[in-house]
């Protein structure tokens, strides 16, 4: 996809973060009586954008140091495009893909809370590598939701991939075992693995997928693990103690930021990369296997703010 179809996709996922920000932007600065009134409020808007607390300090403390005249000489959009440097460089980071190995096994386990979209994401990545002629086994690990392993296979079937069976109330565990084994007997270089949702709080649940892991370390030979976490964007700073326990329990690689096409706040992933310095690899919104685009920090904060 070429520059200007990903700015056009991501402009139109995050319409409402966009509408909401930069009008609540404009209103600040037109009506703000003076610089310490104005950082008062941006302070205010840019927490209410789900920033986080360290991010938007930092933003405060670089706008606080821009001289009392070019508040009074510059207008609004002088303003936005230095937000739009101050955001560019708290993401400051090279483009994160899916780390993907020539000659070995590639594991992508896909973890996260109940409802974040984690099997819509497994058959979107999965359609995606299928067009870059990758070998594709899915390995359906949700086998407590009852609609879960029926609602994977339709998704293979669309992308054109295998998936293992398997049946409901099957140890996940001993369906990832199986899952390597498959993956080695018919020469498959990727395996995706579809998750059950659960709490991070629930100790029992994210002990279960820390043996799912060491089931892969153990069986698997040669092979590269990426471990990413399904973030509902709607659910905003909610997401940040989610994202910490998964990433202290399993050592999450990456994020996967879902349903960005239906928050207005869209500065989520801000904080959760100046947070938690976890990359945040794709975004994902709307119902189509295409609609999965890679996360590009120029592009994303180009579609935030014009």
């Amino acid at each position: 996809m070429n520059f200007s179809n990903i700015l056009y996709q991501f402009k139109k996922g995050l319409s409402k973060s966009r509408e909401e920000l930069v009008n609540k932007l404009n209103f600040i600065f037109s009506h703000s009586q003076n610089k310490s009134d104005f950082l008062e409020r941006l302070e205010e808007l840019l927490i209410l954008s789900d920033l986080g607390t360290s991010a938007t300090l930092e933003i405060i403390s670089k706008f606080n140091k821009i001289d009392l005249r070019e508040y009074q000489e510059n207008d609004f959009i002088f303003f936005k495009e230095k937000l739009k440097y101050f955001l560019i460089n708290i993401l400051n980071s090279p483009p994160s893909e899916i780390n993907i190995i020539k000659n070995g096994l590639n594991i992508i386990m896909i973890v996260g809370v109940n409802g974040s979209g984690k099997t819509s994401v497994t058959g979107k990545i999965a359609y995606r590598l299928k067009n870059k002629n990758e070998n594709i086994l899915l390995v359906p690990a949700d086998t407590f939701r009852a609609a879960a392993i029926q609602q994977l296979k339709i998704l293979a079937d669309q992308a054109g991939v295998e998936m293992i069976n398997t049946k409901e109330g099957a140890d996940p565990a001993s369906v990832v075992y199986d899952g390597i084994n498959a993956a080695k007997a018919r020469g498959k270089n990727i395996i995706l693995i579809d998750t059950a949702g659960r709490l991070h709080t629930k100790i029992n649940l994210m002990n279960e997928l820390e043996k799912v892991k060491r089931v892969i370390q153990k069986e698997a030979d040669n092979f590269s693990l990426e471990i990413l976490q399904t973030i509902d964007a709607t659910m905003g700073q909610n997401t940040i103690e989610q994202a910490k326990s998964f990433k202290k329990s399993l050592g999450v690689t990456g994020i996967v930021l879902t349903k960005m096409d239906g928050t207005a706040k869209g500065g989520i992933v801000i904080a959760i990369k100046k947070e938690l310095n976890i990359p945040v690899k794709l975004i994902s919104w709307g119902e189509k296997l295409n609609n999965l685009y890679d996360f590009e920090t120029n592009k994303f904060i180009e579609a935030l703010l014009d």
